[in-house]
């Protein structure tokens, strides 16, 4: 039983490798990147395209129109319908890339579409909350989430087994439990410094 604990243990760890290292890396850059409202603000880019109004139709059927005539990936029609605060239809969502902002000009019969993006902090923050469960994704985000969430259950079944494993064969060793001492002292002083 042993061995196979520790070939799945060492195997959850290389098929999961990738997750663990975006997870890192947004861990480092979270802690030091300045708070979401000191981050300098990113303007949006935008472009019009062609929109014509048909004056029977509802909300609903207005906004899947306007997702459909857009282009844009990672949405899909099915969006409750929503308008801003000056009345004027418009969709909204985030994807890892950034911000997508679909907005209907209807005397100009037009759809502004703008496009904020995110920077590379952000993105990676975006991707490493990523799970399959997330709303009308693109196949390419659906699987990284299922990945993602594949990583999860990875890092939850190597702390079990490698906790099993160290008491399986030699759970008075010093060496492991100056590793646990030293690493749990690090991680109290690292909550203390960056809480």
């Amino acid at each position: 039983m042993y061995r196979w604990i520790k070939k799945l243990h060492i195997y959850s760890g290389l098929l999961s490798y990738v997750g663990f290292t975006v997870w890192g890396i947004v861990g480092i850059w979270a802690s030091f990147a300045p708070a979401p409202a000191e981050r300098p603000r990113r303007e949006p880019e935008v472009r019009t395209v062609a929109f014509q109004v048909d004056g029977r139709a509802t909300d609903q059927e207005i906004t899947d129109a306007m997702i459909v005539a857009s282009g844009l990936p990672f949405i899909q029609p099915g969006r409750k319908p929503n308008r801003d605060n000056d009345g004027r239809l418009q969709v909204r969502y985030l994807t890892p890339n950034g911000t997508r902002r679909i907005l209907l000009l209807e005397r100009e019969n037009l759809l502004q579409i703008e496009r904020t993006p995110s920077p590379l902090g952000g993105f990676l923050n975006l991707m490493h909350m990523q799970t399959f469960r997330i709303h009308n994704p693109g196949w390419e985000v659906h699987l990284w989430g299922a990945y993602n969430q594949f990583s999860l259950w990875a890092v939850i079944f190597m702390t079990v087994s490698g906790l099993y494993m160290w008491l399986a064969t030699r759970p008075r060793m010093a060496w492991a439990l100056w590793t646990l001492g030293v690493g749990s002292v690090l991680t109290v002083a690292l909550y203390a410094v960056l809480r």
